[in-house]
């Protein structure tokens, strides 16, 4: 491609993009929300209480730290266009930096211009829904990514006390990020473990100083409420939007009633043995990352292959076991996307023999599966008759765990043993 045709095509594509995110921020998204928890403050209210208008006969409630709520505060008193915008510029920046991060990973070295360019398209056609989404409702969760790949690359580069903010504000936002915690224990990093500790211990307490101690104590007491995962009013999940184990297994063990009359239970224990069940999978899930980390604990990653392999499963794992979690929630699996379209051209490339045998070919049919169920199935596509069926039946969850098993079977140790010395 001649380098003003180059330059002209990337000039439509950032106007067409500003456009979308003008469009987006004039809409009514999470981040209302966000920001009428923070307006709240002003009467110390209970933030946790109150479900927030969105406007359109829709409404939701506040699942975020505290601190989130002082930091939004000196917003909320604007019209919400201009914090949305604020955001939603920020994402695209996040997007950019989680692109550079995850490639930072891979050996790019024997990849030609066509197959960067092909990693990128695939990465992004498989996860576009969730991006959009994420934009659409002016979410949290690419902040989240960017933050837990940011504060490994800065832990990596011996910038502990940066990356342990980072990381720290992440979790205190959004509890989510705190599968990070053992994974850098297993991994023998206690520094920027201790570091991001005491980051989180201070970000609790730092509203204290604006809003009282009274008042944030009782608003940390009220937040955990909300957000334990072992508190019985997350251990089934109903709602046609949620997307999680916690939505998935109960509805499969026993008859729960959905907006969809549609009956998706094979057996019918009870209650207390379906939780049970939803527990253990949770469980199996969690112990399945030593089949990703492949160390004795207190040993560094082998490769850097290796790091995003085991980060791609921990990230995928988060939308999956925690509970309350709804479409948005799965742009968490972006890296394992471009992990696995990585590995796939890699081996093309540079093992085309071993490209062509059945093991691979199973694997590529897995992962066009799984994007049919994670991303055919938008009421885009289907419509939103199809699309809510869909949403009854938990494809989402179905194809995040296809991929999970895609994930597995892609080893790290597999690309390090090829000599990529000699591209096809």
């Amino acid at each position: 491609m001649k380098k003003s045709l180059r330059i002209t095509l990337i000039i439509i594509l950032s106007l067409l993009g500003l456009a979308f995110i003008i469009n987006e921020a004039r809409g009514k998204g999470d981040f209302k929300i966000f920001l009428e928890a923070a307006r709240a403050l002003k009467d110390h209210e209970n933030l946790y209480y109150f479900w927030f208008d969105l406007g359109g006969g829709a409404s939701g409630k506040y699942f975020y730290s505290p601190l989130f709520a002082v930091l939004l505060f000196p917003f909320s008193g604007l019209p919400h266009f201009i914090p949305n915008m604020i955001w939603l510029l920020l994402n695209v920046f996040f997007l950019y930096r989680i692109w550079m991060l995850i490639t930072d990973y891979f050996k790019l070295e024997g990849f030609d211009s066509r197959s960067k360019n092909l990693l990128l398209g695939l990465t992004l056609l498989l996860t576009i829904r969730f991006i959009h989404i994420n934009f659409g409702m002016i979410q949290m969760t690419i902040y989240l990514l960017w933050s837990v790949l940011e504060s490994i690359h800065f832990f990596n580069n011996k910038q502990k006390l940066r990356g342990g903010a980072i990381l720290a504000l992440a979790i205190n936002i959004k509890i989510l990020p705190i599968v990070l915690i053992p994974y850098l224990v297993y991994r023998n990093r206690w520094k920027p473990v201790l570091i991001t500790l005491v980051f989180f211990l201070v970000f609790l307490f730092l509203p204290a100083i604006f809003i009282g101690f009274d008042y944030n104590n009782f608003l940390l007491a009220e937040w955990w409420k909300q957000v334990n995962p072992l508190d019985n009013h997350q251990l089934v999940e109903s709602a046609i939007g949620i997307h999680s184990l916690t939505a998935l297994v109960p509805s499969l063990l026993h008859e729960i009633s959905g907006e969809v009359e549609l009956q998706r239970h094979i057996v019918n224990l009870d209650l207390k043995y379906a939780t049970i069940v939803l527990n253990t999978v949770r469980v199996l899930l969690i112990l399945f990352t030593l089949y990703f980390l492949r160390t004795p604990p207190f040993k560094p990653a082998k490769s850097k292959t290796h790091e995003i392999w085991e980060l791609s499963y921990l990230l995928l794992l988060i939308p999956l076991i925690f509970p309350h979690q709804q479409k948005y929630a799965f742009v968490l699996m972006l890296p394992a996307v471009a992990y696995v379209i990585y590995f796939l051209i890699f081996l093309y490339k540079f093992d085309h023999q071993e490209f062509l045998t059945w093991r691979w070919k199973i694997v590529i049919l897995l992962l066009i599966l799984s994007f049919i169920l994670t991303s055919i199935s938008s009421d885009v596509i289907i419509g939103r008759t199809l699309n809510r069926i869909t949403q009854h039946y938990k494809t989402i969850t179905y194809g995040a765990l296809l991929l999970l098993i895609v994930l597995g079977m892609c080893k790290s140790s597999f690309l390090d043993n090829i000599s990529w010395k000699n591209p096809k």
